[in-house]
This record gives C-alpha cells, structure tokens and sequence, in this order.
C-alpha cells in the first residue's frame, strides 16, 4: 500500500515518499517509526476487531493525482513539474515505471507476509525480527539507488543547493555531489580517471569549454611537436651517431663497450642545438604526462567552479522557477557531439602524422 500523503495518527503529519514507516500487523495503521516507539504499540488497540478500527482514507488515492512519482529516484512531485526537484529527471523524456522504493516487508503483500512469519513488530537494526528459520525468501536489505550519492537536495554546496547542481550536472551525479560537497566543506578532493585520461576533451564534453579548449589545444601541440621532432629530426641524427659509432641495426640492443663509450663521445661532442634535439622529444613526452596528471587533480574543482559560476548566472537571469529549471537543463549536462567529434580528430591526427 502507499502511504504518501497519509498521516500518521500519532503526530498527524503527512507521509512523504523515502519515511521509514511500520504498520500495525492486525489493522494495518501506518506509524512513523520514531512515533510508534514512542507509545510501543498500536494506539487502535483496544478498537481492533470492532468497526471502530483504523482503516484507510476515502482518498487513498488522490494525492496521486495531484503529484507524479520520478521514474529514476522515485521522489514525489508536483503534478505539473517539467524536473523532478530530487534527481533533475526531465518528465518529457520517455517514462519507465517507477520504481518500488519500500523495504520488502512493505510491499503490497505484506499483510500476507505477516501471517505467516508473524512480522509486525517494528523491525530492530533495520532487519525484521525472525521467526526461528521463517524468514520470508524475497527478503533482502535494500541497497537504493540514490543519484545525489546520498547529499541531501536542500544541502548547500558552495551557496547553491545539492538538487540545483544536480539538474546541472545532470550525468554521474552520485559521483560528483559527495566529491563537491566534500571538497566545499572539507578541502579534498579526488583524483579524477576520466579527465586523467581525456584532459581537454572531457572538459570540453562537460562544457567547460574556455579551460577544455586551452588543456585541448596544449596536448594536440605536444603530441604533435613530439611526432614530428621524432620522426624528421632525432631518428636521423640517431642513425648519424650510430653510424659513425659502427653500430648497425642488429647491434642497437647488444652495443659492445668500445661502441656504447664511442656513441657517448659523439652526443657529448654535439651542438647546443643537436643535444636539444636528441632530448626535445622526451620533454615533449613528459609535458603530455604533466597535462594530464594536472587535469586527474584539478578536474573536480575546475567543475565545481563552473557549476557555480553558470548556475548563479542562471540564477541571476532568471525570475520564473520553471524557467529555471529549463535552463539549467539545457545550459548544463554534457556535450557528447563534441566530445565524440575531438576524439574521431585525435585519431585522424595520428593517421596523418
């Protein structure tokens, strides 16, 4: 049964989906658990059994028609929401079912489930309490799926709330809001794969496009100077020195003494500018390794700031919440045309280098 909307008869105030509810196994009331505690039994006790019994409300039902339930967290909404005010779902996308997000001795055949393993009294450390070796098959502690990683939406992360940033950043955001809101609140921060990786071309995929395109250009003007330094100046100053060194191409990894110590003399006897050459392409190597080391550990920072920065824009543009929520929509998220089209670049740049 769903209990949203329901009060509880103890404090009279309304269910809202994700409360930890429990129910009276003979007449079925519904109790916030904090609240049945308190009193330690049904308060319909001494009623059960007579028509005076709690049973549900006539309108069971109509706080559904006035709310629709997130098909991705399964938070309630108002009825005329474009976003889901949890998660940033957009409701025009094609809808799936929602899912149950009760525990398992909440479901619609609880009743059931209570007579025959005698369930009803509140569970003790979130597991019901068992009846010698009756425990119901399909029981199992639920693990849910929270895409604020467990961040409260109302959670202030730099001034601006969880649920806000999360409709902006709208992918992988059980990753992003606990590594944001862990480096607003506490400093740290974490190593970040994807931009290790990418560098410019996932700054760019996440809309930074200032910062992605710079950290883009450097890496293309790195791999491409060591390509081409490489392969039209250090390779054949190399066969050079191992020529007048006599080392030949079946000799380069069983160099003799005389001819290691021979080699060694020539690059020692080199100009300024020839040594640069013989070392230039290692440099070129390392500065790529640089630019991506320094993209695994500022990316998140970097992305917080411009989820700030663009969303307080937004803010300050802005007057009309569903407005609002349109554009951070369609300001934030990813750019996947780009980000796939700098990748099918990089590849080409390697075909024609």
């Amino acid at each position: 049964m769903n209990f949203t909307g329901m009060k509880c008869p103890i404090c009279e105030k309304p269910f809202s989906a994700g409360d930890d509810i429990v129910v009276c196994p003979q007449c079925g009331a519904p109790y916030h658990r904090e609240c049945y505690k308190k009193v330690g039994q049904c308060i319909y006790t001494d009623r059960h059994g007579t028509p005076d019994a709690w049973h549900p409300p006539e309108h069971e039902e109509s706080p559904q028609e006035e709310t629709k339930r997130c098909p991705r967290c399964g938070a309630v909404n108002a009825k005329d929401a474009l976003f889901c005010a949890h998660c940033g779902h957009s409701f025009s996308e094609v809808n799936t079912p929602p899912r149950d997000t009760s525990f398992p001795y909440q479901n619609q055949d609880r009743e059931n489930q209570e007579q025959r393993y005698g369930w009803g009294i509140p569970p003790q450390n979130g597991y019901p309490p068992q009846n010698g070796n009756n425990i119901p098959p399909d029981y199992g502690f639920p693990f849910l799926f929270d895409p604020l990683g467990g961040v409260s939406p109302n959670e202030p992360i730099e001034g601006i709330p969880a649920g806000d940033i999360a409709k902006f950043v709208q992918g992988n955001t059980p990753y992003y809001l606990p590594v944001f809101m862990a480096i607003s609140r506490f400093g740290r921060n974490r190593f970040n794969f994807s931009a290790f990786l990418l560098q410019g071309i996932w700054m760019l995929y996440r809309k930074m496009y200032w910062i992605g395109s710079i950290f883009t250009a450097l890496q293309a003007v790195l791999f491409s100077a060591y390509i081409i330094v490489s392969r039209d100046y250090t390779a054949p100053l190399y066969q050079k020195l191992f020529a007048l060194a006599g080392v030949t191409t079946n000799d380069y990894y069983s160099m003799t003494t005389a001819q290691q110590n021979a080699l060694m003399n020539l690059i020692a006897q080199l100009s300024p500018l020839q040594k640069l050459v013989v070392i230039s392409p290692m440099l070129f190597f390392l500065g790529q390794i640089a630019i991506m080391l320094i993209s695994g550990i500022l990316a998140n920072r970097l992305y917080l700031k411009n989820c700030v920065t663009q969303i307080k824009k937004i803010q300050a543009e802005t007057e009309n919440p569903s407005d609002y929520s349109i554009r951070l929509q369609q300001e934030g998220g990813m750019n996947t045309v780009l980000a796939t089209t700098l990748v099918l670049c990089f590849f080409l740049l390697i075909y024609i280098l």
